[in-house]
């Protein structure tokens, strides 16, 4: 009866030394992802974006970079010196909100419609030299990718008087 040995054959000391060099790699590459995520580089981060002309000062707070089912930050604060003649006309980008699940938006126009990419809202002047415009709301749970996004505030004729554009990224 001859003997059959279970011990494995030796390998020789250059792949073992490779094979725990790459386990290494892969621990530290483990490790930095997780301390990534402690930090918070994969939660929601708020940018701005602003533009001013004709005597308007459009400023737009908006997710910069979110993940699905987020609730999210989104404002538009509109400034005038010496307050508003007249009512408020601002047109909003359409493909943008459709990143969202709004709860509310505020404050209630006075009309909307919609015109091809755009959605137009008329507000009433605010007491003052700036009118702020909020939602409430989160990322659409199935959205895998941002949009761009774009405020106007438009003179009585439709024509865009100051326009602020900005994008928002989104991240599995």
């Amino acid at each position: 009866m001859t003997a059959t040995s279970t011990l494995p054959e030796p390998r020789d000391p250059q792949d073992i030394r490779r094979a725990r060099d790459k386990r290494r790699v892969g621990l530290a590459l483990l490790a930095l992802f997780v301390l990534a995520g402690a930090f918070g580089l994969y939660g929601t981060r708020t940018g701005e974006a602003s533009a001013a002309s004709g005597g308007y000062v459009v400023t737009v707070t908006y997710p910069k970079v979110s993940r699905p089912g987020h609730a999210v930050r989104y404002e538009v604060r509109v400034k005038r010196a010496g307050g508003f003649d007249g009512p408020i006309h601002m047109r909003f980008s359409s493909a943008y909100f459709d990143l969202f699940d709004e709860n509310s938006f505020g404050p209630d126009p006075e009309s909307s419609t919609a015109t091809g990419g755009y959605d137009l809202y008329e507000f009433s002047p605010p007491p003052g030299d700036e009118f702020i415009v909020s939602s409430d709301t989160r990322v659409e749970p199935a959205r895998q990718r941002g949009e761009k996004g774009e405020v106007s505030v438009l003179d009585e004729s439709g024509t865009p008087i100051v326009t602020v554009r900005y994008r928002t990224r989104i991240f599995p």
